[in-house]
């Protein structure tokens, strides 16, 4: 067996070895001079392109050029809004003495974007007070700023637009039927009459406002698209909703009294006028999220304490129902430079005056407060699988509808019945997916808060003890549905779908401290309230509110124009009376 072993094994020639190995090694100093030469060759690109801005506002340009890190697939990962002000540094800076070229050499292959912006106050940082011109590249008009690929060739169209928003005028206006004046250093506008004279004074009074609203926060940062929001949204603005008579009329009134004061009404972003559709498009924003999917809504967190719990602070008993504002977050921070409190005096029999604290050009309000302490504010909630609906009722109308209308006797029935007649095609009162805190001033009834969870096809009113908190005297909301469609079989589920961790751990800490306090027996105040919505903030709250309904008092806090994130539960709380924010129209 050995010999037959051996007979089958071949000796390789020592020589043969030895070729062999040369052979390999010659390939490997090949492939390493291969590798040093892909090293040293001419593989930098160039970007270039043009700055233009045309405006008032002197001073030299900066212009920034960010290289942009891969995600896990390879793509590239846009900059963050915290990136772009300050949380990153960008790879290379320029100054331009005036608009015109610029140009960036000897880049490394990959992603880059470009950010620019006029250097007004001379601190080589974005500024938004004043607001500094700014503009970014983008691979659309209204878009994001963009990715641009300079893998395997320079781009040489890099071109963007330097803008900034209007501020609101000083000193203050006032015509018939509407007054904007600085109360506090915010700014308020006073609007009496009927539909039509209080939207020509809300159009004639902040025209340019409204305008900004739109372009900086509707087109730019929520449908980061004019083209997206000429195919997709202007479409269904027209086709799908069921406008009130009353609504239209005032929203109409509201473009004559912007054209009366000779506002520019074009949209640069569009190449066209500002119309009606833009109005509507403001009071619709949140409608977007029936229209068009959403991965996630925003971040808003809302919770109301009463009775007991409030029994030995300043409250003595009576009701404070209190929000974070989230995710209206735009670069330019127009969402807090053109916040407005909004006080409103209907001359229409039986129509109650309200305070809307919201942004210009809208006519209803997704956060308001009437004079009888009825408090309605609206999160964004999920919804349910099915198709787009028809005869939708904007929710922002439907709020304002029973802000005028209901009092400080509003039940979860007497509310819910008012809600009911702006039902669409398929029985759903708010088509986007909302959940609405409603409160009013505690009187012993048993259910002055309760939480609306609704879509386009159905809904619930959710009253105290029903989740945790279990108790009878407080109630909190985040961003999901806690009853309608909720499978208790399914926890962190709604609609078969798990819910988004952000809303899930604001709902658990703000649990967590409600029922803490409950348990120590807290007295719950004010400075409660506001460390509540500390604890739930998380960088995104462009405004909060405070409301004490049994004593008509409300409390603001807005976020700074300062370039960072949006912190405004953390900063400076401004206390009005209800009746402060409503001035004589007979002076």
């Amino acid at each position: 067996m050995r010999r037959m072993f051996f007979k089958f094994i071949r000796v390789r020639p020592r020589k043969t070895i030895l070729t062999a190995f040369l052979f390999s090694g010659v390939i490997f100093f090949t492939f390493l001079l291969f590798i040093s030469a892909q090293e040293q060759s001419p593989t930098k690109r160039n970007l270039s392109g043009r700055v233009d801005y045309q405006g008032p506002v002197k001073g030299k340009i900066i212009v920034r050029l960010y290289k942009l890190n891969l995600n896990p697939q390879g793509k590239p990962r846009l900059l963050t809004k915290g990136e772009i002000y300050g949380e990153q540094a960008p790879l290379q800076s320029l100054v331009l003495p005036q608009p015109g070229g610029y140009s960036f050499s000897q880049l490394k292959p990959g992603y880059y974007s470009v950010i620019a912006f006029l250097d007004e106050d001379k601190n080589r940082e974005i500024g938004f007070n004043p607001p500094e011109p700014l503009g970014w590249y983008a691979a659309e008009a209204a878009g994001r700023w963009a990715a641009i690929d300079l893998r395997k060739a320079d781009f040489n169209q890099a071109d963007l637009v330097l803008r900034q928003p209007v501020p609101f005028p000083r000193p203050e206006k006032k015509i018939a039927h509407g007054a904007l004046r600085w109360l506090k250093g915010l700014p308020v506008l006073h609007l009496w009459g009927t539909a039509e004279e209080r939207g020509f004074a809300h159009g004639y009074l902040i025209g340019p406002q409204i305008i900004d609203f739109f372009e900086y926060y509707v087109l730019e940062d929520s449908w980061r698209s004019a083209r997206r929001y000429e195919e997709i949204f202007v479409p269904f603005l027209k086709k799908n909703f069921n406008y009130p008579a009353e609504y239209l009329r005032e929203c109409q009134a509201v473009i004559k009294g912007m054209r009366a004061a000779g506002t520019d009404m074009r949209v640069k972003s569009l190449g066209r006028e500002f119309g009606l559709s833009e109005l509507l498009a403001i009071n619709a924003y949140i409608e977007r999220r029936a229209a068009f999917p959403v991965k996630e809504p925003a971040g808003c967190t809302q919770f109301a304490f009463w009775g007991p719990l409030t029994q030995r602070s300043e409250l003595r008993g009576g009701l404070l129902a209190a929000r974070n504002m989230d995710g209206e977050c735009d670069l330019r921070k127009v969402t807090v430079s053109h916040f407005l409190l909004q006080a409103v005096e209907p001359s229409e029999p039986g129509c109650r005056r309200w305070v809307s604290a919201m942004w210009p050009g809208f006519v209803g309000t997704i956060s308001g407060v009437n004079e009888a302490g009825l408090y309605s504010m609206e999160n964004a909630g999920g919804t349910g699988p099915g198709p787009v609906v028809k005869g939708i009722v904007p929710c922002s109308w439907i709020q304002r509808y029973l802000l005028e209308t209901q009092g400080q006797e509003a039940t979860p029935e007497s509310v819910l019945a008012a809600m009911e007649q702006f039902k669409n095609e398929s029985g759903g009162i708010t088509a986007p997916g909302s959940i609405i805190l409603w409160a009013v001033p505690y009187r012993g009834q048993p259910a002055p808060a309760f939480v609306w969870e609704g879509d386009r096809f159905g809904g619930v009113m959710r009253r105290p003890t029903e989740v945790r908190p279990k108790s009878e005297f407080n109630i909190m909301a985040a961003n999901h549905h806690l009853i309608y469609g909720y499978n208790p079989a399914q926890p962190g589920f709604s609609f078969g779908r798990p819910v988004y961790f952000s809303s899930r751990w604001r709902y658990e800490v703000g649990c967590n401290i409600l029922e803490a306090w409950s348990r120590t027996g807290q007295s719950l105040g004010v400075a409660e309230a506001i460390r509540l919505l500390q604890s739930v903030a998380h960088g995104t709250t462009e405004y909060a509110v405070i409301f004490l309904a049994n004593e008509g008092r409300l409390l603001v806090a807005v976020d700074d124009l300062k370039p960072d994130l949006w912190d405004a539960p953390y900063l400076k709380w401004v206390e009005f009376k209800f009746d402060e924010l409503f001035f004589s129209h007979h002076e």
